[in-house]
């Protein structure tokens, strides 16, 4: 059986590398949306406990992109322009750092062993 606790990890690539070494099956699916919102930004949000949450993506060149608190957890509002994106969240919490994409997100492999999600902005 996998142990699937979170692990002191430095960066999204060691992550993934680790998960494919212990036979994860892709990243966790967590409670998060991604919805429209007027003007056009698309609104990435994570309802939950952290220190912090970080967008990583095609569209931040895999940079993390501080998502910042809300009423419910963390938000974030991105323009995008229109096309296909690959991301995946960040969640520091306890010195510790999950990668996770949203429940009901299309997937994606990622190259490392675990998975994406996919964005499609019209």
């Amino acid at each position: 059986m996998v142990n699937r606790r979170p692990r002191p990890l430095r960066g999204w690539c060691r992550a993934a590398l680790l998960a494919a070494a212990l036979g994860c099956s892709g990243a966790p699916r967590v409670r998060t949306a991604v919805v429209e919102a007027r003007g056009g930004a698309t609104v990435l949000r994570y309802d939950g406990a952290a220190d912090a949450v970080y967008l990583r993506g095609t569209m931040t060149d895999w940079e993390p992109l501080p998502l910042r608190r809300a009423a419910s957890g963390f938000a974030l509002a991105v323009t995008l322009s229109p096309g296909r994106y690959e991301y995946h969240l960040e969640i520091h919490r306890a010195g510790m750092i999950e990668i996770v994409v949203p429940v009901g997100a299309e997937r994606t492999a990622d190259g490392f062993g675990g998975e994406n999600a996919i964005l499609r902005v019209p």
